[in-house]
């Protein structure tokens, strides 16, 4: 759970994506710019909870790329949704991810985030290594994958302590998949974003 939650902190960093984002930014320099402006959120003290996740959820729906990281969970199974399916799943997987970081917020420690370094990957990404500095969870190393569209360079993996967030997602919905197909995932993520939400800690 501990690692769980650190996700959440290092998520909330790369949620506040710069709106004025070219091409021929690097990776490297898009998670430093983003960094820097969703701190500056967190510490607006004129911004209630709410006007705070808001604005941090609309600027993070242009900065992750869900249908890509929705297609990599899903893996083989992906050929198993129809087209509406498809968008049924990325819109709840998107809103499930949202409901999780987003009761961080309340919660924000005056944490820093240390960009470490990049690595060059396969198909062109590249991942971004940062670590958290300060509160509980000091010292914790989350990457990012990032992957260029266009120069506009989109997350599509949180790695966090060497574990990958689609690879944990890929392990969760897979046998749900093969046992009772792709309707059964999509009400399964309808259920869980229709329950009130729940403290991470």
């Amino acid at each position: 759970m501990r690692a769980v939650a650190a996700a959440l902190v290092g998520t909330l960093s790369l949620g506040l994506a710069l709106k004025d984002a070219r091409a021929g930014t690097t990776a490297r320099a898009a998670v430093e710019e983003t960094v820097s402006a969703v701190l500056g959120v967190l510490r607006n003290e004129s911004l209630d909870v709410e006007q705070r996740r808001t604005e941090i959820e609309g600027i993070a729906y242009a900065r992750f790329d869900f249908e890509t990281m929705g297609k990599l969970v899903l893996a083989q199974n992906w050929k198993k949704f129809d087209p509406a399916q498809r968008d049924a799943f990325i819109g709840e997987f998107k809103r499930h991810l949202s409901r999780s970081y987003g009761t961080r917020i309340e919660r924000y420690e005056q944490e820093e985030v240390d960009i470490l370094g990049e690595r060059e990957e396969q198909r062109g990404d590249v991942t971004v290594q940062t670590a958290i500095r300060g509160g509980q969870f000091d010292g914790i190393a989350i990457d990012y994958r990032m992957r260029s569209r266009g120069g506009d360079w989109r997350v599509i993996d949180v790695v966090i302590e060497g574990v990958s967030l689609v690879s944990n997602f890929r392990s969760q919905f897979k046998d749900i998949v093969s046992k009772d197909g792709p309707a059964a995932l999509i009400a399964k993520l309808q259920e869980k974003n229709a329950a009130p939400e729940v403290s991470t800690e």
